[in-house]
């Protein structure tokens, strides 16, 4: 893994993700999650002003975990092959403080602001996401795991 050492870094259902990234039913559901996610959240109008640095994370302090199912979203909608992490600590989807992937971010992305206000709402909002997409594994058939963006960044790349 471009000698990264990652603490949570857990083998993926690849073939499975790849699978699910060419089935239209899968990537409907999940956009869907998103959508509602994306109203939920607009409702509460929170505002992003660090511009990317959470983005930067181990510079900010905090990890980003993804499922197989939005990795498999991730990779159809995300514009091109997944991108390998090129710096220890920054997605290799950010530039210049803006997500060049940004129709394509999991629920973590999506959920996570650093305004102190938001605190209030992202647990339950997680929690709901997180059972949401735990049954999306078992509908589609694709083993759930909780893992670390970076590496699933890179096992998806090298493959």
């Amino acid at each position: 893994m471009n000698g990264h050492s990652w603490a949570t870094s857990v083998p993926l259902p690849v073939d499975d993700i790849r699978r699910c990234a060419a089935d239209s039913d899968l990537l409907r559901a999940v956009r869907r999650l998103y959508d509602e996610l994306d109203a939920d959240i607009a409702s509460r109008n929170p505002e992003c002003f660090n511009r990317g640095a959470c983005c930067r994370f181990g510079a900010f302090g905090h990890r980003l975990f993804v499922t197989p199912v939005e990795l498999a979203y991730f990779s159809a909608v995300s514009g091109g092959p997944i991108r390998a992490v090129q710096a220890a600590d920054a997605c290799p989807y950010q530039a210049d403080g803006r997500c060049i992937a940004r129709n394509a971010r999991p629920a973590g992305c999506r959920i996570f602001f650093c305004e102190p206000d938001s605190r209030s709402w992202q647990p339950e909002l997680t929690e709901r996401a997180i059972a949401r997409l735990k049954e999306l594994h078992r509908r589609f058939g694709v083993p759930y795991a909780y893992a670390d963006w970076m590496p699933a960044l890179e096992q998806m790349a090298a493959v």
